[in-house]
């Protein structure tokens, strides 16, 4: 930069000279400044045509400020191309990654037209790609659900799932998650065999559960005709009293797993009628008054009478009965239960909340499992099946409602059902549905 001002100003002091001498100063600085202005925007033409194609190495030698500039474009350029040969390769790679994965994915824009799809595609999505290009999603999958995860005022940050859907004789799982900040990626897998697999598992349950249910019968029968005899030898007392109380827990457990197989059915539906939350909560606190006034728990109320849900009444019935029966079994004496039916934004929540030994936060996720038990001698010791939270969440599942559990050691715990507007009727409008 400062040889060329100094060139320049050579030039202008030699054309001032020059002009001087005769006689005519200003018009010589004005022609030799023109012939710069004139030389420079040839220099810069030059410049110009190389960067429409950078790949033509004719450009003719230039020095000064034009040569720096020639060279730091030129290696911007080199660094460019090793670049995009760098993109080009891993666009290539993940092509052939996405293309070997099992699951079909496709990718839609904000208005639901499909703007990429892998080969798999085809055989979940029957989608073919390219020819489906700017094709709406939901004109080639027809579903009810699909709709929802598509729907273009939804935030893009948000993953929508839908776990099961029925397409080409095969139960797709589709998720919807973000792939740019104007594009989603639709991802579909085929969970046949693990729907099946699953239905295998519940009805091997089921069918076990069912055949140990006459044999404790009858095994519970002889048990209860030797306590009664009134001859048992002294030795054999105390063993015939534990046979009876692990008899009578494991016929709880049979119990309990026969339910949660009809829960689990879909097709056993049972009508939905017109609950009255207050008489059910009540009749429920009668029912385990012995247990309460045995650890002398206190209980305490917030009943909105007007609320109704429609449901059904035994289903409710039990998974309230079995919140409230773990909160009396894992509360100290003399604790406090509060039960709350009130009405919310949403719609309506069911809570059950106690002062007991509370639940460490690595155990929450995983309480609604069948048999998981946080304390397992405590839990046997209470005759609790570990399967109490695992009826619950499938009635609620059945009721299209959600349990949210929150619990501090040391502090209790509580358990929320969130019921929907859909579930929730004042008592007086609704009788029947």
């Amino acid at each position: 930069m400062k040889k060329d001002l100094t060139k320049y100003f050579f030039i202008l002091l030699f054309a001032a000279i020059v002009g001087y001498s005769l006689d005519i100063t200003l018009i010589a600085m004005l022609a030799a400044a023109i012939g710069l202005i004139v030389w420079q925007t040839h220099r810069v033409n030059l410049l110009n045509k190389w960067l429409d194609n950078p790949r033509d190495n004719t450009m003719p030698e230039m020095g000064g400020l034009y040569y720096l500039l020639h060279k730091k474009l030129n290696n911007r350029n080199i660094q460019f191309a090793k670049r995009k040969k760098q993109l080009a390769g891993l666009l290539g790679q993940f092509r052939k990654a996405v293309g070997a994965m099992p699951d079909a994915i496709v990718l839609i824009d904000p208005a639901g037209k499909i703007e990429w799809a892998n080969n798999n595609s085809i055989e979940l999505l029957s989608i073919r790609w390219p020819d489906d290009a700017g094709v709406r999603f939901t004109d080639l999958i027809r579903h009810p659900e699909i709709d929802t995860i598509l729907n273009s005022d939804s935030s893009l940050k948000e993953t929508k799932e839908i776990n099961s859907i029925r397409l080409n004789q095969q139960d797709i799982n589709l998720k919807s998650v973000p792939y740019s900040s104007d594009t989603r990626m639709i991802i579909a897998r085929d969970v046949s065999r693990l729907i099946k697999v699953n239905q295998m598992h519940t009805d091997f349950v089921a069918n076990v559960s069912h055949e140990l249910k006459t044999p404790l019968t009858v095994l519970r029968g002889y048990i209860e005709i030797l306590q009664g005899s009134g001859n048992m030898p002294a030795v054999f007392e105390k063993p015939i009293e534990q046979m009876n109380v692990q008899s009578l827990r494991m016929q709880l457990i049979v119990s309990d797993l026969l339910y949660l197989a009809k829960l689990e059915d879909k097709a056993n539906k049972v009508p939905h009628t017109s609950i009255n939350m207050t008489n059910l909560i009540n009749t429920i606190i009668e029912s385990v008054q012995p247990l309460l006034e045995d650890k002398r728990h206190r209980v305490s109320l917030d009943i909105d009478h007007k609320l109704s849900l429609l449901g059904a009444e035994t289903e409710v019935h039990s998974a309230i009965s079995n919140l409230v029966t773990n909160a009396i079994h894992y509360t100290e004496p003399k604790g406090k239960i509060r039960i709350q039916w009130v009405s919310t934004e949403q719609g309506a929540m069911l809570s059950v909340q106690d002062n007991g030994l509370g639940i460490p936060p690595h155990h929450l996720h995983r309480l609604t499992q069948r048999f998981y038990r946080v304390d397992t001698d405590r839990s046997r010791e209470g005759g609790g099946t570990g399967l109490g939270l695992a009826i619950v969440k499938h009635v609620l599942q059945r009721h299209d409602a959600e349990l949210e559990i929150v619990s501090s050691e040391g502090i209790g715990s509580k358990f929320i059902c969130h019921f929907t507007s859909t579930q929730v009727i004042p008592s007086q409008d609704i009788k029947s549905a």
